[in-house]
């Protein structure tokens, strides 16, 4: 009879792994996007032109230019849009998922407008104090840039 309950031991051991594994894995575009703002946020503030124009889906009407104008660009457009206390905020109230399921209604034209497939994105979206926080970004490979970000500094002055 102890070998049973040795076996029942094991068994529920493996099968607690699996789930903490799968639930891990499947949190795993949510903290990966997370980081990717992260990064995003600090390169704002700091003005790296390298890692801004790296975690970005740049507009097609900006593609052509520099690396100077495009940074240039960036750092005017998005200064009032993120900071790293907005993605704290993301972070901990937001609403995450598929982009076709937070926003179902822009979806066709956000994608369209950057030519990227709506099956490789994934959004956040939070409202506070009649603010709505969008910040949707695209999976290209291994790594989540950022393709649309819109009041994420607000939610930390506002939660």
């Amino acid at each position: 009879m102890k070998w049973s309950w040795k076996i029942s031991a094991v068994a529920l051991l493996v099968i607690a792994g699996s789930l903490l594994c799968l639930l891990w894995k499947q949190g795993e575009p949510r903290r990966d996007s997370i980081k990717t703002l992260n990064v995003f946020s600090h390169a704002l503030v700091s003005e790296d032109s390298a890692v801004l124009l790296d975690k970005i889906v740049l507009p097609r009407a900006f593609q052509g230019d520099t690396i100077s104008e495009q940074s240039e660009f960036l750092i005017k457009a998005l200064h009032d849009e993120i900071s790293p206390g907005g993605v704290l905020a993301i972070k901990r109230h937001a609403a995450f998922g598929s982009l076709e399921k937070i926003f179902p209604d822009e979806t066709a034209a956000w994608c369209k407008q950057a030519n990227v497939n709506p099956d490789n994105c994934v959004a956040f979206k939070m409202e506070h104090a009649g603010i709505r926080a969008e910040v949707v970004l695209v999976r290209e490979g291994n790594v989540y840039r950022v393709l649309r970000c819109n009041n994420v500094k607000q939610m930390a002055e506002n939660s």
